[in-house]
């Protein structure tokens, strides 16, 4: 008898727990994460690898995913159970030497000399990690060109180019890598050359991926020409019928909005991006609609460093260009001459943590409720077995 009123009151004490707990749970979930700045210290970032190669990435804010066969990273909110809500990439899809005939700077499609897409090549995907005091503080992987490959020279081919035959030769002893990085802290970067620092940017540790991609033994046509490096963004690959998500770029003269449906695809229709004054980093972002906060981004340095052959180094513009094209943004960044030399430049993915999802009111109180029935039950049935 001693042994059930025991019990009994072990049961009363948690039915009082659970309904003290669901006022408190539901008023942490309204004021938690995508209401203000994350709560407390993140954790590291972790990094796993797929059977096929495939490297993940996880930190308490978001998960990357990168392609083991091309230069492709998908990336969401790591609460967001697969991306299932809202997923975003972006891929480096090719290369073009471009004749900048319009003085832009930018480039246009009726520039192209010669083009290859970057699936033309093999890949090499490395990761690893670095620790201080037993706690990771960085997590890289590395995108390594290599030789060439059979796959159709036409892929991903700019709208009105006419690429040579045989540019997949022609750029096949280009020296490509992207060597990207997630920290645990923000990161301090700067770009300087012999003459001193002339930019600094700063990378958010846990929820920003950023890359440092770098090109050597370019083979520049004429003295004057530049290269473009093409890059695909996917604004919402969680949903297949329709955009739910917008682009936006974030421009000094006024933000463009689009979605993956539309389509500019026209011979050099392709709009310079007139870059923010004040900031060395230019932005496309991802937006859920029309005058909602946005999501996530495509972000770039818009200065690089050449190394010249006898080892100076220079500080030159880069410019961008975009285009919606059906499937997604196309945007190009593209770089002067450094013929003979080698290019360092410094894009970036990322999520803005306090738009990372939670569990609304309702979730919350059906979940420590049901916590606490499991409790419950749990106790009565002791109670059963001791009688």
């Amino acid at each position: 008898m001693t042994i059930v009123k025991h019990n009994l009151k072990a049961v009363l004490g948690l039915l009082v727990v659970t309904f003290l707990l669901v006022p408190m749970t539901s008023t942490v979930a309204a004021q938690g994460p995508g209401m203000g700045e994350m709560q407390g210290p993140h954790g590291p970032p972790d990094r796993m690898v797929g059977n096929d190669g495939t490297v993940w990435i996880n930190t308490d804010i978001i998960t990357i995913m990168a392609n083991s066969e091309i230069p492709m990273f998908h990336f969401w909110f790591k609460d967001d159970a697969n991306g299932s809500m809202s997923r975003f990439s972006a891929t480096y899809v090719a290369l073009t030497e471009f004749e900048d005939s319009n003085g832009d700077g930018a480039f246009q499609s009726d520039e192209v000399l010669y083009f290859v897409p970057l699936a033309a090549y093999e890949w090499t995907l490395q990761t690893g990690s670095i620790e201080d005091n037993g706690v990771t503080t960085e997590v890289w992987l590395k995108y390594i060109k290599g030789g060439a490959r059979t796959v159709d020279p036409h892929s991903g081919m700019p709208m009105g180019a006419m690429p040579s035959v045989g540019s997949v030769d022609r750029f096949e002893d280009v020296t490509l890598q992207i060597w990207a990085h997630i920290y645990l802290e923000d990161y301090q970067g700067e770009v300087s050359d012999d003459a001193g620092v002339k930019a600094n940017f700063t990378v958010a540790g846990g929820s920003e991926l950023k890359m440092d991609i770098e090109f050597g033994n370019f083979p520049f046509t004429t003295e004057t020409s530049s290269v473009a490096l093409q890059v695909q963004l996917n604004e919402n690959e969680a949903s297949q019928t329709m955009a739910r998500h917008h682009w936006m770029t974030r421009e000094r003269f006024g933000n463009v909005t689009g979605t993956s449906g539309m389509n500019w695809t026209a011979r050099g229709n392709e709009t310079m991006f007139q870059r923010m004054n004040g900031t060395c980093t230019q932005l496309v972002e991802f937006v859920p609609g029309i005058n909602e906060a946005a999501e996530g981004y495509f972000s770039w340095v818009d200065q690089a460093v050449v190394t010249l052959p006898g080892g100076a180094t220079e500080v030159v513009n880069v410019t961008a260009s975009y285009m919606p094209s059906g499937d997604g943004l196309t945007v190009y960044l593209a770089y002067p001459n450094f013929d003979g030399g080698s290019l360092l430049h410094d894009p970036s993915i990322g999520l803005y943590p306090e738009m990372a999802p939670v569990l609304d009111n309702t979730q919350t109180i059906l979940l420590v409720s049901g916590i606490g029935l499991v409790a419950i039950v749990a106790v009565i049935f002791a109670v059963k077995r001791k009688r």
